[in-house]
């Protein structure tokens, strides 16, 4: 009997269609394409918390995942040690668990295939290894010099990638990808610019995608035809003469016309070209979709196998409509799957108003792996703690209560809804007007619209969930104690410091002149931009999107600004996130100027005096009609002093409890919701969640069978 469409079938019809791959069906078009987590960072081995990431996803309705990539020659090495090696014989028993883990829950799993060429480091791992290119030359990841590799060694790769492939299917994969794209070994020789080669491997688009197809035919000989192999390309370097969309269209073509290959996912960047592999939110959405479409079209004049398309596709509306209109086969929408990893299944039962999206701003993802760590999530912070925190950890209160929240930023807003999944009752108050705090704020910077997704979120989900919300509504000690309730939660935030106090001079702790009327805080300014004069100068102790989006804000309204930084680079913090190049451009074309390595001496009236931090010498007097401190927030904690010995079951968490970034204060409002925070046990020891031979199935409730 045919089961009733759900609703979001019915609406997306084309998304939540099967697509048949080489030999495998998968059930929908919606895809989680390859990317590091760090979570293989002891052995290079899959282990529990890459299964318990994966099972989750498929758990929530994912079509097709595609693995992290994994290495497949000793030559190899990468940043660091997190990435798995797949080429071990060890990997077959690991990643049996994990593919088993993927297929309990229908869905379909693909391990990516890498050499990282000359995107390595040569210590990367316990010795020092030589980095092999298609020439000599120097990396633009680590600025370290590649080898040229000699025929022989190509043929090596070729093999290992060919064995590596074996261990795959040995395991279970439904297929492999071989990773063509994003500056790595091969995307390399598919280069013009960093392919120099005179012999038969470089010089003519037949000769650089030579190197590209012998692999691919070692790897076909040695799986055979039953068994997907994919390949995945850059289609634009996104480099100053590089290869863009039309001749990286022809590159494919030719590859593909081999006959060897299942599938092409397409994609774009190297590392010269970094934002571009994982753009941050300031890309428009769907800017790669129009040349995905074209590649598509193109490929089916010679083959049908599909087409998968990246490119900061969000909105489901508008993968349906590139799927419907043959634009591609499938969709990815990788970071989308971190954030909520139920997203597949809230779409098609129509639980759209559950959604948590993704913002976009890599702080935890991309920003945590760039730091040697294991990736999360701002707005879900379970991500790659799914042992811990993830669908199936969530349990009942065991003495349900009645919980009052104050504040109702992010921090409060998640402790809310955690206590109310849990089954409290839940009052969150805020004295504003609107939940969010200051959220809302950072919304406003430009191309920062997506962090208003956060209150957004959550407030439609506590809604649902029956928080009771009261807006305008202060509330004193008195009044707190007079609710009565079983335990209180204070989110009360956090108050903008003016001192110009930096780290640099600890001794300072306060700059004279910084009480003036003129001086403001980026709060104050962004509050009331009309307090803000023609000429601003702007102190920088923050290194990252707080002062430089400030800045960008207020050359938008017509003011000339002048940023002085504390640090030895404009906005550094950027590096991690990923969103440094596109925030110069836009910056530096709009007429920022800016001081490196300098702080403020003294403010009189509208002239700043400010010193060198290395020689404590006077530097520039700047003349300004307002000056604007980025110097960072102390906590709003007063009435968490006060109900201190009037309330038993009292907490303070996010920045009332201490100023911290958007992701801990999260995680922290989790924590709180979950009632973990007196838990002695609630720290995550290091390496405790790389074991192996957890059991998932009970655990996460696998179905029988």
């Amino acid at each position: 009997m045919t089961q009733p469409k759900t609703p979001g079938e019915l609406r997306y019809p084309s998304i939540f269609s099967p697509l048949k791959i080489g030999n495998i069906t998968v059930r929908n078009r919606l895809m989680q394409t390859a990317h590091a987590k760090g979570f293989a960072s002891a052995e290079g081995l899959t282990n529990d918390r890459d299964i318990h990431y994966q099972a989750e996803r498929a758990k929530g309705g994912i079509g097709l995942i595609v693995t992290g990539a994994r290495h497949t020659h000793p030559a190899s090495t990468g940043p660091n040690r997190s990435l798995a090696r797949g080429n071990r014989q060890e990997m077959i028993e690991r990643d049996a668990e994990m593919v088993n883990a993927v297929h309990a829950f229908g869905a379909r799993i693909i391990a990516q295939l890498i050499h990282f060429g000359p995107q390595g480091r040569s210590g990367a791992l316990d010795d020092y290894r030589v980095q092999w290119g298609p020439s000599t030359m120097k990396s633009p990841a680590y600025n370290e010099w590649a080898k040229e590799m000699t025929k022989a060694e190509m043929d090596e790769v070729s093999e290992h990638f060919a064995l590596t492939a074996l261990n795959a299917k040995a395991a279970g994969f439904d297929g492999v990808e071989l990773h063509y794209s994003h500056g790595y070994l091969h995307q390399q020789f598919l280069s013009f610019v960093y392919n120099k080669r005179t012999d038969e491997y470089g010089g003519s688009l037949d000769n650089i995608v030579r190197f590209p197809i012998e692999t691919m035919q070692r790897v076909r000989d040695a799986v055979g035809p039953d068994f997907v192999v994919g390949i995945r390309v850059s289609l634009d370097e996104c480099t100053v003469d590089g290869m863009h969309a039309d001749t990286a269209i022809q590159m494919t073509r030719k590859m593909v016309e081999t006959g060897l290959i299942d599938y092409v996912s397409a994609t774009a960047g190297t590392y010269a070209a970094h934002a571009d592999q994982i753009p941050p939110g300031d890309y428009p959405e769907n800017w790669l979709v129009d040349d995905g479409a074209r590649l598509r079209a193109s490929l089916r004049e010679v083959s049908d196998i599909p087409v998968f398309i990246v490119g900061h596709i969000v909105d489901p509306e508008k993968a349906e409509a590139l799927v419907a209109s043959g634009a591609t086969d499938m969709v990815a929408m990788t970071r989308t799957q971190i954030a909520d990893p139920e997203f597949c299944n809230k779409l098609r039962e129509g639980r759209e108003d559950e959604i948590n999206h993704c913002i976009r701003c890599n702080q935890a993802c991309i920003a945590r792996l760039m730091a040697g760590n294991a990736i999360s999530c701002v707005v879900n912070p379970a991500a790659g703690r799914e042992q811990r925190f993830g669908l199936h950890t969530l349990k009942p209160a065991e003495t349900p209560g009645n919980w009052l929240v104050v504040g109702g930023g992010p921090a409060g807003m998640k402790a809310a809804l955690t206590l109310r999944q849990r089954g409290h009752l839940v009052t969150l108050v805020e004295k504003d007007d609107r939940l969010g705090g200051l959220l809302n704020l950072a919304a406003r910077l430009p191309r920062r619209h997506k962090f208003g997704f956060i209150p957004r979120d959550l407030e439609r989900q506590l809604r649902k969930a029956g928080v009771e919300i009261r807006l305008n509504c202060a509330m004193s000690a008195d009044d707190v104690v007079a609710f009565g309730a079983d335990g209180v939660l204070l989110a009360t935030g956090s108050t903008p410091l003016k001192t110009a106090f930096t780290s640099t001079r600890p001794a300072v702790d306060r700059v004279p002149g910084t009480e003036q009327d003129n001086v403001l805080s980026v709060v104050e300014a962004l509050e009331d931009p009309a307090r803000v004069g023609k000429r601003v100068v702007l102190f920088d102790e923050d290194g990252g999107r707080y002062a430089l989006g400030t800045a960008e804000y207020l050359l938008d309204r017509g003011h000339q600004v002048h940023l002085v930084s504390r640090f030895i680079a404009l906005a550094p913090n950027l590096a991690l996130t990923l969103d440094l190049p596109v925030n110069y451009q836009h910056v530096f074309r709009k007429g920022l100027q800016y001081t490196l390595n300098s702080w403020v001496r003294s403010i009189d009236g509208k002239r700043a005096q400010l010193l060198n931090l290395f020689t404590d010498e006077n530097g520039e007097s700047l003349e300004a009609d307002t000056f604007i401190i980025a110097a960072g927030h102390s906590p709003h904690d007063a009435l968490y002093r006060a109900l201190q010995g009037r309330v038993q079951n009292l907490h303070c968490i996010g920045d009332a409890r201490l100023p911290r970034p958007l992701q801990d204060t999260l995680y922290e409002g989790m924590l709180a919701g979950r009632e973990l925070l007196d838990d002695p046990n609630r720290f995550i020891e290091q390496g405790e969640l790389e074991g192996f031979g957890a059991d998932w199935r009970t655990a996460m409730g696998a179905p029988v069978g």
